[in-house]
């Protein structure tokens, strides 16, 4: 069984610097913890990165010169086997398509170090639909953040039945590490708590 917990999570690589995943990136940074972002175009990141700091600067009371040492801090990276060489935990924020996510994690799997934890942000797909891709079921789970995220503080995590509950209990400890209200899902279920609510009632509004 793995023995992983919070503290364990020190290195975090964010696959994906989009809206989701820049944001993702700097609310790691702005918890103190190491964030690199692998992106194959990385000066895009870094314009995302540039408008979300003085945002998370004012919302988080610090000084712009704080902000500025806290998101130089961040790494941009091009090569996937660089960006996750030293991770902990990998967080993939790539597009919402299943063969996208599949052909990520097979070659993360080729490259990342045994002990690394992997994370889909995905929003509706659910991880059996991606864990033999993985190579490491029992390492592997959903993390779904919400979009603005420093306001938005809600952390859904969801297992497959391959997952270890130990990485499932440490992957928890870490969202609440980085200022997230936690919402434990303890079955698969697609749409997730938010998205399983707010569909129906997007739905009944068009209906009206």
């Amino acid at each position: 069984m793995t023995t992983a917990n919070s503290s364990s999570i020190k290195q975090v690589t964010v696959a994906g610097g989009g809206v989701l995943g820049s944001q993702i990136a700097m609310q790691n940074a702005f918890f103190g913890f190491n964030v690199t972002i692998f992106d194959k175009e990385p000066e895009k990141v870094k314009e995302r990165i540039a408008k979300l700091m003085p945002i998370y600067a004012k919302f988080y009371d610090k000084s712009p010169v704080q902000a500025q040492v806290i998101t130089h801090a961040i790494r941009y990276v091009t090569d996937l086997g660089e960006a996750v060489a030293q991770a902990d935990l990998v967080i993939e924020a790539l597009p919402e398509v299943l063969d996208i996510k599949n052909e990520f994690y097979k070659a993360l799997a080729k490259v990342a170090p045994s002990h690394t934890i992997f994370a889909s942000n995905s929003s509706t797909l659910i991880p059996s639909q991606m864990v033999e891709a993985t190579g490491r079921p029992d390492k592997f789970l959903a993390l779904h953040f919400a979009n603005r995220i420093w306001v938005n503080n809600t952390a859904e995590v969801m297992g497959s039945a391959h997952t270890d509950p130990a990485v499932f209990d440490s992957i928890v400890a870490y969202a609440k590490a980085i200022g997230m209200v936690v919402l434990p899902l303890n079955k698969e279920q697609p749409g997730y708590i938010l998205n399983t609510l707010l569909v129906p009632f997007l739905n009944a509004g068009m209906h009206l």
